[in-house]
């Protein structure tokens, strides 16, 4: 894996993000961390798709009105977001290697789903008060954290 820096994205839009995902997919790229296209994608579609379906758990309540609130608050307002430790659940079980378009589109997919969505928040596990609108921000600024480790080649 060749070392280089990590760009800088910032995604408004699902449009925007799908845009990156084809252009790297099409015209390949250089890994710059741990995990390939293929693993990045199943990550978000796993973020994205607990964010919209659940996830079955939530932080407790004192997390979630403080250090939650406002670590996602900074990164929606700076629009970026450092690395972070991820939980095991959440991680990808796709196998280095080449990529898999079967779970790249289907990453699409639940990306157009995201789009749209404007179901509840309610139980949204990291943070009370998430709007649909914020959510997808927050989606957004994810997805160009780790896109931000795969350049175009």
């Amino acid at each position: 894996m060749t070392k280089i820096s990590k760009r800088s994205l910032d995604f408004h839009s699902g449009d925007e993000v799908i845009a990156e995902i084809k252009r790297l997919q099409e015209g390949g790229y250089v890994q710059n961390k741990n995990w390939n296209l293929t693993q990045i994608c199943e990550h978000l579609d796993v973020i994205m798709t607990g964010g919209m379906e659940g996830f079955g758990f939530r932080l407790p309540r004192i997390l979630r009105a403080t250090v939650m609130k406002w670590m996602i608050a900074r990164m929606l307002r700076q629009r970026k977001m450092s690395s972070a430790p991820t939980l095991d659940r959440l991680k990808p079980k796709s196998p280095d290697g080449p990529d898999d378009p079967g779970v790249i589109d289907h990453c699409i997919e639940t990306i157009h789903r995201a789009k749209a969505f404007d179901g509840s928040m309610k139980d949204y596990p990291f943070i009370d008060d998430m709007t649909p609108e914020m959510w997808r921000q927050f989606m957004w600024v994810h997805t160009a954290h780790h896109l931000g480790f795969l350049a175009p080649k």
